[in-house]
């Protein structure tokens, strides 16, 4: 039997738009946005359906969210091409407890005519709780990948 269980919208920080998506990244709920000068910054609120069976928010779902939130900078910065994910690496340096409203900062620190590199890091109330390193594959806008 499912619940739904809704973050207390005094949680969400004023400045941010929720944002439906299909497919995987439905699975973390909807992405939380925000314009900063030219540059967006994404969020996702979590709650109990997004726990492991220790109580904590699943590693899976916060690898979930950065893997989407990056993708979406390197679509934004390659001119909305189609691009795709070739690695990831994570490192978990903090566990954290529903509800949580997490941000992602991200920085391109390397761009190529195919490939971008990526670094970002997860936070909840300013505390780092995800470092994450990928590297993304771009492709010509009317490429058939």
């Amino acid at each position: 039997m499912s619940q739904d269980v809704e973050l207390p919208i005094q949680a969400i920080p004023d400045g941010w738009t929720r944002r439906e998506f299909k497919g995987i990244p439905a699975s973390v709920e909807a992405l939380w946005t925000r314009r900063d000068g030219d540059a967006w910054r994404y969020a996702v609120a979590l709650d109990e359906r997004h726990e492991n069976a220790q109580g904590y928010i699943h590693g899976g779902v916060l690898s979930t969210f950065a893997d989407h939130a990056m993708s979406l900078m390197v679509w934004e910065a390659s001119g909305r091409a189609n691009c795709t994910t070739v690695q990831m690496n994570s490192h978990f340096l903090s566990a954290i407890k529903a509800p949580s409203f997490v941000e992602i900062d991200t920085t391109i620190t390397k761009r190529g005519r195919q490939m971008i590199f990526v670094r970002a890091m997860l936070h909840v109330s300013g505390e780092a709780v995800m470092e994450v390193t990928g590297v993304w594959r771009v492709f010509a806008k009317d490429a058939k990948i």
